[in-house]
């Protein structure tokens, strides 16, 4: 359990919940270590407290519920079998949900370990445990036996996310993609956009090391861009797009301030995607006369739903032997070190650490 940034965690004990018709209890196998646990951790995310985090999870099926009998895709559910879920809970009965069938918008929505505290019953509501209770109505999918664990892992956050956003960004055959930062959402970003049929995907960051992972991640060209002016950053990706600037940017950085520079990156009437600086404060001037007059088409991308993850699960099945996968998560740590293995992604030493209750 997380209290706050002063006290830190805790190890507390709840009873079992019982388990309601179509919910689910699940034994968590592995839970891995996403931004936003560091900005719950660091206090720029402020959560209901107290909380358990960790929403990028894969478990065991414990105890099903009488009336849960498949997963989402209408595959069989047994207990004793391995699933993954959709950490946004919807509602499935407000205006977002039934009449513009945009789900990730719903006002009654929950987030396993990012948006419902633990304070009260049924209290396991995240990944950092050794249980997570799924309410009914939640998307629950069987892991294919081809997916080990700590590949799965990081599919229901970075991964569906990035399936997200280079769907709603509209990347196609052809086009050229920028990926500013090389931590899990922009490798992801990268084999994605490679598979949609992408011509050139170029990644930037600050760290050699980052950059060399993303070469093996479907990228062209890595560019380091640690000590290069926006000018410059802005000139070297006009001359490796022919003197336009790419068809999409996407921004995977976590940090505000790269938007900055990322505005100029794209073509004149192309997209801008950000994803990263989801916390509170997050805020950057923004050159109003480029987004106009270059009609830049800005999206902030947000949260996903069930087909969303079904494609993620397809896509590593799919891509599983192109891309080294197992190389996202760098370090596993029990229960009680997971202040260790915050510090260690904190740091930039592994893309992600994965608990393992």
């Amino acid at each position: 359990m997380f209290h706050n940034p002063t006290d830190g965690f805790s190890i507390e004990h709840y009873d079992l919940p019982e388990v309601e018709p179509r919910g689910a209890l699940v034994k968590v196998g592995m839970a891995s270590i996403c931004g936003t646990d560091l900005h719950i951790w660091h206090g720029s995310r402020k959560p209901p407290l107290p909380i358990i985090p960790g929403h990028e999870a894969m478990g065991v099926v414990a105890r099903l519920g009488s009336a849960l009998r498949t997963d989402a895709a209408g595959a069989p559910l047994r207990e004793g079998d391995r699933v993954t879920w959709s950490y946004i809970w919807t509602c499935g009965a407000c205006y977002f949900c039934t009449i513009l069938h945009e789900p990730a918008s719903c006002v009654n929505r929950m987030a396993y370990g990012v948006g419902v505290g633990c304070a009260d019953p049924p209290h396991l509501n995240g990944g950092f445990s050794e249980y997570i209770y799924l309410r009914p109505g939640t998307s629950i999918f069987r892991i294919p036996d081809s997916l080990t664990d700590a590949v799965v892992v990081p599919t229901n956050c970075a991964l569906v996310t990035m399936i997200h956003v280079t769907e709603s960004a509209g990347v196609r055959p052809g086009q050229s993609v920028v990926v500013q930062g090389c931590g899990p959402l922009g490798l992801y970003g990268s084999t994605v956009a490679r598979e949609r049929g992408a011509d050139q995907v170029i990644a930037l960051d600050t760290s050699e090391a980052r950059l060399e992972v993303a070469r093996k991640f479907g990228v062209d060209r890595a560019l380091n861009v640690s000590g290069l002016s926006d000018d410059d950053v802005v000139a070297k990706i006009r001359e490796l797009t022919d003197g336009r600037g790419a068809d999409v940017v996407i921004e995977a950085t976590g940090v505000a301030e790269v938007l900055r520079v990322g505005l100029r990156l794209p073509r004149e009437g192309g997209t801008y995607a950000t994803i990263g600086p989801i916390y509170q404060g997050a805020v950057v001037p923004l050159d109003c006369f480029n987004l106009i007059f270059r009609r830049i088409r800005l999206l902030g991308v947000a949260r996903n739903d069930a087909g969303h993850l079904r494609s993620a699960i397809n896509f590593l099945v799919r891509t599983r032997s192109k891309y080294p996968y197992e190389q996202v998560v760098g370090a596993t740590f029990p229960l009680e070190r997971i202040v260790d293995g915050l510090r260690l992604v904190d740091e930039r030493k592994v893309m992600r650490a994965a608990i393992v209750p």
